[in-house]
């Protein structure tokens, strides 16, 4: 392969880590890294001691992320991963939200104007597709109505990128989740932050030595979308033969129910007394379940309902270069599971 010149942001996170990883397989690859913790760096030079990583400092908050290009010899870009994104749902950090995921996008994108660069890649959610339960891999309307203001971000961003001047294209993970091989993970969002609330409210209860029952709010037919992070890296890596103005879902067309992931957890988690419960017993919740349904509360639109993806895009992509879709096995999702709750 011919020498690239790659751009990231957001590389020091759960994703980009491991897709800095990927890329660094190839030793052509010259990749530029913007950051502002010095730990994470260092940790990714220890880890990486034979690739061309060179790394730039800035903040996606400031203008053109807050880079110097007076400071660095910065050359012309092939491709510019933007993956830097604040994943919170919760209403009061709406400002915040939208200055890191919406205008950090509109700053990522004017850095890659001034860098010349070729091939734009935003990495957006799939759950841009906000309170409609069908999604095709193109731009929604921003009329849609969406269920938190981190959807409303992203959808935003995503409709600056499509009117960059340059070639650009929307990668939408759904929920990404542990790596399907090691169970690795180093994530603290949505099915995490939902295990994180089951297994604290699991000790709380423990103490009272109870045999009750628990009920979680919520849909025992509904599905969620899970992809390991090894999937959406694959996809990711791939992404540098997308077409211009595409869009592709990294999603799970054959995912795991929500009464699947349920009993899966109480398992690891020993907590055969969590049960599911139809949103119309609400009124009869005991101040407990109160409690246990305050913590997940924030998860609701994830976990409430099944979405269909289209992933037409994404299949065409992957088969380039001989490679197919996502096949989740149950056993993957069992230790993926198992991995962050016995840890």
């Amino acid at each position: 392969m011919d020498t690239l010149n790659i751009f990231l942001t957001g590389a020091t996170g759960f994703v980009g880590a491991q897709l800095i990883h990927r890329l660094a397989q190839d030793t052509e690859h010259h990749l530029y890294i913007l950051y502002r913790d010095e730990a994470k760096k260092n940790k990714l030079i220890a880890q990486l001691p034979d690739a061309s990583l060179h790394f730039v400092k800035g903040d996606i908050t400031e203008e053109h992320c807050g880079v110097d290009l007076t400071a660095y010899n910065l050359p012309e870009m092939d491709y510019f991963y933007h993956l830097a994104a604040l994943v919170k749902f919760d209403e009061e950090l709406r400002q915040q939200l939208f200055e890191i995921n919406l205008e950090g996008t509109r700053h990522a994108l004017a850095l890659a104007v001034s860098l010349h660069t070729k091939h734009f890649l935003y990495v957006s959610t799939a759950y841009t597709v906000g309170q409609h339960e069908y999604a095709k891999e193109e731009l929604h309307p921003l009329s849609r109505p969406v269920n938190n203001p981190y959807e409303e971000s992203k959808l935003q961003a995503e409709h600056a990128v499509m009117h960059a001047p340059m070639k650009k294209s929307i990668l939408r993970p759904a929920i990404i989740i542990g790596d399907s091989e090691t169970g690795e993970a180093d994530s603290k969002f949505t099915l995490y932050g939902f295990m994180k609330a089951l297994k604290i409210f699991r000790r709380k209860m423990s103490r009272q030595q109870s045999s009750q029952q628990y009920k979680l709010r919520g849909n025992d037919k509904g599905t969620s979308n899970l992809v390991p992070v090894d999937y959406v890296v694959k996809v990711l890596t791939e992404a540098i033969h997308a077409e211009d103005n595409k869009i592709y879902h990294i999603t799970n067309n054959q995912p795991p129910t929500n009464m699947e992931i349920l009993e899966i957890i109480k398992k690891h988690l020993d907590f055969d007394q969590l049960i599911v419960s139809p949103e119309s017993e609400k009124s009869h919740m005991t101040e407990e379940e109160q409690l246990l349904n305050s913590y997940i509360s924030v998860f609701d639109p994830y976990f409430k309902k099944s979405v269909v993806f289209e992933d037409h895009n994404t299949a065409q992509l992957l088969a380039k270069s001989g490679q197919s879709l996502l096949n989740l096995s149950p056993a993957q999702l069992d230790m993926i599971i198992r991995t962050y709750l016995l840890k």
